[in-house]
């Protein structure tokens, strides 16, 4: 079910719960380490370039006051 709060994964792929890899306390461990996602960001604007495009209007993320 999509709802408010969840996302259709994109053709092709799974929804990211499903991949048991997907280390979940792991990513919030990374994204509170903001020296660290900043330095993994830039490292994939090295090799993708900048984001571009429109935003995502009405979409603020799973916890958008935090």
């Amino acid at each position: 079910m999509v709802g408010p709060h969840r996302r259709q994964a994109p053709a092709g792929y799974r929804p990211i719960w499903d991949y048991p890899n997907a280390n979940l306390q792991g990513f919030e461990r990374f994204m509170s380490d903001r020296a660290l996602a900043e330095r993994f960001r830039q490292q994939l604007t090295l090799y993708v370039g900048e984001v571009n495009g429109d935003p995502s209007p009405g979409w603020l993320g799973l916890h958008p006051g935090q």
